[in-house]
């Protein structure tokens, strides 16, 4: 384990070795972390659908000055940090036996499928929390005598919805599993309840003191229960760069439907597993936006089923062409990335105080940002609806605590914001194509 933890840290040295660029939605979460230090209020000046304590990561991150380019190594900690709970629980309960390192390698294997798990996204390091959950759900069915231990469950699930919104469709995971498999009573299933609300109550007051309750209700609402389907591109897409993980998954549940030798207390982890996989499946469709790296959570379940392969099958050269298969399969899907190339830049301005007005990220990080729009896509209906007096106001209010030096204007809402602000645009002038300095 100390080896591939090794291999593993020296792979993230050589990528950050190589250049690479920035995912928009990751430089969006630096961004985060920025505006919160400086006063900004998430949600309510911040217009965002990341979860709470994601962002409250990403200010940490600024706070401590760690720069961007330490995500790689972040992320390798984080799923490093997983593997060893992963492989801890299927040792500790003897879910399997003993396959050595095996379990540890094989689920940091599969968080090498694409580039995207380079990043420490809200998805990923909530995972970490449905990891203890699982592991909290295995030792009380094992016992069958389930005890007040099971106040962590909703404590970790919650904890979990709190950095990913769509993760609240594992709670009745935990509970259907717990219901079926182990002696849980109604008092328990309380306790559960209450350590889930707990966790969302304390949260819901230190926003309803800052004033920002009413939105934090609405980014859940449209973050976990704003049910759509996933388009056919994307799901293409996603298909492709899991298909390692999926067929390995399911050609191992394949093998162990029915078997005599795995025991009884192994079966309902799997069942348990199955039940995550059929409640991920609900989750999937309240996802805010189809990036690769939301999609995580789906491993461990295919990681544990797959690993049944090497317990199940005898014979060495069969375990060892599909460890190796697998190995080759997740090196092809991530040489079948498409590496993230940088675009050229479009301001010559380096250090400035900049706003803009369009999806372009990239020039943030060579500039200071101003203002509060870090997601363009829920910024762009404010800007939008200039027509009303509401809006007029946070706009102007956003300008007066932030105001920009420089303004690139990539989608034409420059316009809109003079026709009711003209004592704010009469302060800037046309210096280039798009691009606005302050008189």
């Amino acid at each position: 384990m100390l080896f591939i933890l090794l291999a593993g840290g020296l792979i993230a040295f050589l990528y950050t070795q190589q250049g690479f660029t920035y995912f928009p939605w990751e430089i969006k979460n630096y961004l985060i972390g920025q505006k919160l230090n400086q006063g900004f209020r998430l949600y309510k000046d911040i217009r965002d659908n990341t979860g709470p304590f994601a962002t409250g990561f990403y200010q940490l991150l600024d706070l401590l000055a760690v720069p961007l380019s330490y995500n790689p190594y972040i992320a390798f900690g984080l799923i490093s940090f997983q593997a060893y709970l992963f492989h801890q629980t299927i040792t500790s309960f003897d879910l399997m036996p003993k396959l050595g390192g095996l379990a540890f390698f094989t689920y940091l294997l599969l968080f090498h499928l694409c580039i995207e798990f380079k990043v420490p996204d809200p998805a990923l390091i909530g995972l970490s929390f449905l990891l203890l959950a699982w592991k909290e759900i295995i030792q009380q069915q094992k016992t069958l005598l389930v005890n007040d231990r099971v106040f962590l469950v909703g404590i970790y699930l919650a904890t979990a919805t709190l950095f990913f919104p769509a993760y609240f469709w594992l709670l009745p995971w935990a509970i259907i599993s717990l219901l079926f498999f182990s002696g849980i009573s109604i008092r328990q299933i309380i306790l559960i309840m209450i350590g889930y609300l707990i966790v969302m109550t304390i949260t819901s007051i230190v926003f309803s003191f800052r004033g920002n309750l009413s939105d934090l209700i609405q980014v859940f609402q449209n973050s976990a229960f704003e049910f759509q389907l996933i388009s056919a591109e994307e799901a293409q897409k996603v298909l492709l760069f899991y298909a390692p993980a999926l067929v390995f998954g399911l050609f191992g549940l394949y093998k162990v439907v029915g078997n005599p030798k795995i025991r009884a207390h192994a079966q309902k982890a799997q069942q348990t597993t199955l039940i995550w996989l059929f409640f991920s499946l609900i989750a999937v469709t309240n996802f805010p936006s189809y990036h690769r790296i939301n999609f995580v959570f789906l491993l461990p379940p295919f990681a544990y089923l797959g690993l049944n392969l090497f317990y199940v099958i005898k014979k060495n050269w069969q375990r060892e062409l599909i460890l190796w298969t697998l190995v080759g399969s997740v090196v092809l899907t991530y040489q079948l990335d498409q590496p993230n190339i940088a675009k050229p830049r479009r301001l010559s301005i380096n250090q400035e105080k900049l706003l803009i007005l369009g999806p372009e990220m990239e020039e943030y990080l060579y500039n200071q940002m101003a203002g509060p729009f870090v997601n363009w896509e829920l910024a762009k209906p404010l800007l939008s609806q200039l027509n009303t007096y509401k809006n007029v106001i946070i706009v102007q209010e956003y300008f007066n605590k932030d105001q920009p030096t420089y303004i690139y204007d990539s989608e034409g809402y420059f316009s809109k914001i003079e026709q009711h602000l003209p004592s704010l645009t009469q302060q800037y002038e046309l210096v280039s194509p798009k691009l606005y300095k302050k008189k």
